[in-house]
């Protein structure tokens, strides 16, 4: 019997779903007080020892966090940790890591995150921010704007995240380069290129970031970076906040190249209150949630469902993360 520790909310999405496996599971959910419960035995659990344990945006984005984190680094034996992210670099994750006999990935949350990415560049596009303003001041004038069709993107780090983004931006006519160390090609991309090179930079309509966090990447987006791009240009992270020099941005934004940024994440979050990111008349700014939308949600149960037929009758699971990634 395998005792799974996921939250409450799960619970009550898949709980027919987890029927199926009565008898080979036991679960056990986190509710939002931070009690722990056996629903199938109607029992309170005051010690959670969990096989199994589902890591996904219930745990992260909701109260009671720390007592999930506590029972899954004390249980005796983690076997599997399916995680609802496809990052593994924050340390709690990291942790998790060493600790499971298998981490799983997911990376279910792409389609949102590319549909987050065309939104925001649409509205940069139709001038968005301007008509909205005008709007405020009624004032009724035709305001010029630009298509996605004949744009050059410049994807860095052309993983599931970039090539989702590059399927819809071809599907709209836009010409995309993606970027990755292995090079090659892809069928979501007109070309690949494996560095982003301050000639690619220079070519690009917007430059989109997608990549992880690593001491390879850190602050890559610095004052060249910048100095190096259109200035008429749309720049975009949904990566991690780390990997912009942000001082660097603020500047090359006042100094009018590029002409825009839309974050999805910053370097710290929440994002402090004296940021001058919160109010630059040139920057969107959401609070890491790109992901976050009823699909992607659903895609992540799947997920972890699908890979749990497989971890129950011994078959390979889906997205499994090497071991030597967590040392």
């Amino acid at each position: 019997m395998k005792e799974i520790l996921i939250r409450k909310r799960t619970f009550d999405r898949i709980a027919d779903d987890l029927k199926r496996h009565e008898g080979r599971i036991r679960p056990v959910w986190l509710d939002e007080e931070g009690a722990f419960y056996a629903p199938w035995e109607a029992q309170t659990v005051e010690t959670p020892q969990p096989a199994i344990a589902f890591g996904n945006i219930d745990v992260w984005f909701r109260p009671k966090r720390r007592e999930f984190i506590e029972a899954v680094m004390a249980t005796p034996r983690l076997e599997w940790f399916q995680s609802g992210a496809a990052g593994i670099e924050n340390p709690v994750l990291v942790g998790f890591g060493r600790k499971a006999e298998i981490y799983t990935t997911c990376h279910t949350q792409s389609e949102a995150m590319a549909e987050w990415v065309l939104w925001a560049a649409l509205d940069f596009f139709r001038q968005g921010p301007a008509h909205r303003a005008q709007q405020s001041q009624k004032s009724w004038g035709r305001i010029e704007s630009r298509e996605i069709s004949g744009s050059n993107w410049l994807i860095v780090g052309f993983g599931s995240i970039g090539k989702a983004v590059g399927w819809r931006v071809r599907a709209l006519g836009g010409v995309v380069t993606g970027v990755r160390r292995s090079g090659g090609s892809a069928d979501e991309a007109d070309r690949i290129v494996t560095e982003a090179s301050a000639e690619e930079l220079a070519k690009a309509d917007v430059v989109l970031l997608c990549l992880p966090h690593t001491p390879s990447t850190e602050g890559m987006a610095d004052a060249a970076f910048f100095a190096a791009m259109k200035q008429d240009a749309l720049f975009m992270n949904i990566g991690r906040g780390k990997l912009v020099d942000e001082a660097a941005l603020i500047a090359a934004l006042d100094g009018g190249r590029p002409a825009f940024a839309a974050l999805d994440v910053v370097a710290q979050e929440p994002l402090p209150e004296d940021s001058p990111i919160w109010s630059h008349p040139r920057v969107m700014l959401t609070p890491h949630n790109s992901p976050a939308t009823h699909g992607s949600i659903v895609r992540s149960d799947e997920l972890f469902l699908d890979n749990l037929e497989r971890f129950l009758s011994g078959g390979e699971l889906l997205h499994v993360a090497d071991r030597s990634l967590f040392e």
